[in-house]
């Protein structure tokens, strides 16, 4: 798929394109994931608001004509705050990650 920027999408895009998107349309996407989780504080983590449960979506995003492609959680209906790393930074996470999930907890 190609753009009128003359970029094409790396094969992992999702998103369409078309010739009229606005700059700030301008991105490639992937949607990698979505599920349910409480955004809150730490102090949250004494009496976490169970019933208060965002749905996330963690995507990975590239700008037409960027050299860098993040990794971007954010909460899927009001995305206002996000959680952005480097695909560098990404790893580090994905190490703790599996550490959490492989020691259950």
């Amino acid at each position: 798929m190609a753009n009128t920027i003359q970029e094409h999408c790396p094969r992992w895009c999702e998103r369409a394109h078309a010739p009229d998107d606005p700059p700030e349309s301008r991105y490639h996407e992937q949607v990698l994931a979505d599920f349910p989780a409480v955004v809150g504080h730490r102090r949250d983590l004494v009496e976490p608001p169970l019933g208060i449960a965002a749905e996330l979506v963690v995507r990975r995003v590239r700008y037409f004509d960027a050299p860098q492609t993040w990794l971007v959680i954010e909460e899927a209906e009001d995305a206002t705050r996000h959680l952005i790393l480097s695909l560098d930074a990404a790893t580090p996470l994905t190490a703790a990650l599996g550490t959490v999930t492989r020691d259950h907890g």
